[in-house]
């Protein structure tokens, strides 16, 4: 099944990771493994928490969205044109809604896996006040706060001490050579290269004198004007 993205623009997961353990990465290896199981415990922990405490029957960012179609579908017309195809006229054209396949001609419903509004529009003409738990049955159960606290459920143990392991006669046998690749010359870099179209945030200078950004202490228009200003002075 081919991959499916719509309305996320993420960098690759490698370096988010990556910067979480932007530290611990230096460590030998022993507590680098152990920082990170530590670091994906405690959040594997903390989102099961999370999510447990929950009331609703989707996780919030898709409660959100639902609530957000509902209130655009709510003002849109629906020609009903068989039993599960529905023409629903919004702003920007006409769409057509399957209800039955779980597709719309705009796409955002086949992909988001949540009724976007012109399926809303279309769940309200056909369902009438039933039709807000409908939605949840058009929608992905891979929303549902079960399916989250499902994904956080395996926990993440420690590693234990070396006299603990219980490892294969062959891997201890085994005789691991160093790497053969060549160490650069030069100061090791730790920050990443941005990735082509990424937006890197600069830091701006800020003046403690006039407290404006753009420029420094030394060439603050107010300081200059002031020097300005002492010797004219001096000279007349």
């Amino acid at each position: 099944m081919p991959q499916q993205i719509y309305d996320v623009l993420t960098s690759n997961i490698v370096e988010s990771v990556n910067a979480m353990f932007n530290e611990a990465r230096e460590f030998p290896i022993i507590a680098l493994f152990n920082d990170i199981s530590k670091r994906w415990s405690k959040k594997f922990h903390e989102r099961r928490m999370a999510y447990a405490k929950l009331k609703t029957t989707f996780v919030p960012s898709a409660e959100t969205k639902i609530m957000a179609n509902k209130n655009l579908g709510n003002k849109l017309l629906v020609h009903q044109i068989d039993e599960d195809t529905f023409s629903v006229t919004a702003d920007n054209g006409i769409a057509m809604v399957h209800l039955r396949s779980k597709i719309c001609s705009c796409r955002e419903f086949d992909l988001d896996k949540i009724p976007c509004q012109h399926a809303m529009a279309a769940l309200r003409h056909k369902f009438g006040d039933e039709y807000g738990k409908m939605i949840y049955e058009y929608s992905s159960s891979y929303y549902k706060v079960e399916s989250y606290i499902l994904a956080y459920a395996d926990p993440i143990y420690p590693v234990p001490a070396e006299e603990f392991w219980n490892l294969p006669l062959e891997i201890l046998e085994r005789v691991i050579p160093p790497p053969k690749n060549k160490t650069k010359s030069g100061r090791k870099r730790l920050k990443r290269v941005p990735t082509i179209g990424e937006v890197v945030s600069k830091k701006r200078n800020k003046c403690s004198l006039c407290k404006r950004f753009g420029h420094k202490k030394t060439s603050c228009p107010t300081r200059s004007n002031e020097v300005a200003g002492t010797s004219n002075g001096v000279v007349s």
